[in-house]
């Protein structure tokens, strides 16, 4: 049972995958090369973004650097942020939390947009803090942004968990001494984890609010 929930964002809390290969689709496209569609997807759920544009760069020996690629990605998924959504289930998991006494926390490699995307869906109210791209942390698994609200707020790792869609997610809850609860709707996660546990439902958190 716990009562301090961190989120994740990307696959976590809102599914941004329909956006995000849509927009890693249209770079590579422009480049003159078609990729497939589920294979971009589930490579960037097994792995991340960044490692997904440093792989198909190699593949189809484009001279771009992955930043830069990056840098012509962003402005194209900024347009196709009507096509992310909330997860079936995460109202009524952070609403629960709250109510019964608890603390949602963000923690997400993306930037503000997602505190955006959150009120956009009257999500944010129940976030108690955030953080995003722009306080330059240390990327997870670096526990040093979980750290850094485990101290603000002075709280207990024993009652906190991470919930998130990626192998990181769970590294980084270990790392600052807290549980991991890896959200695997699809169940691609082929790399060992060793989450607390494992769920392919959000509801299915529910049961374990303190």
């Amino acid at each position: 049972m716990y009562q301090e929930f961190f989120w994740d964002f990307d696959g976590t809390l809102y599914n941004t995958y329909p956006g995000m290969v849509e927009a890693f689709m249209d770079v590579f496209e422009q480049k003159g090369v078609k990729l497939d569609q589920d294979e971009v997807y589930r490579h960037m759920r097994q792995t991340s973004l960044g490692k997904t544009f440093a792989y198909y760069r190699t593949q189809n020996n484009l001279e771009e650097e992955p930043e830069a690629l990056r840098e012509e990605y962003n402005p194209i998924e900024a347009k196709l942020e009507d096509k992310m959504k909330p997860f079936d289930g995460v109202q009524e998991v952070l609403a629960k939390v709250v109510a019964n006494g608890g603390h949602n926390y963000l923690m997400t490699h993306r930037n503000k947009s997602s505190l955006e995307m959150l009120a956009k869906f009257d999500l944010k109210k129940y976030f108690t803090d955030a953080v995003t791209a722009e306080k330059k942390f240390p990327r997870k698994p670096n526990p040093a942004s979980l750290n850094s609200l485990v101290e603000k707020y002075d709280l207990d790792p024993q009652n906190c968990v991470m919930v998130g869609d990626r192998v990181l997610d769970i590294a980084a809850a270990h790392n600052a001494k807290m549980s991991g609860i890896l959200f695997d709707p699809d169940d691609l996660i082929i790399e060992p984890a060793s989450p607390e546990h494992r769920i392919q439902d959000m509801h299915d958190i529910l049961n374990w609010i303190k």
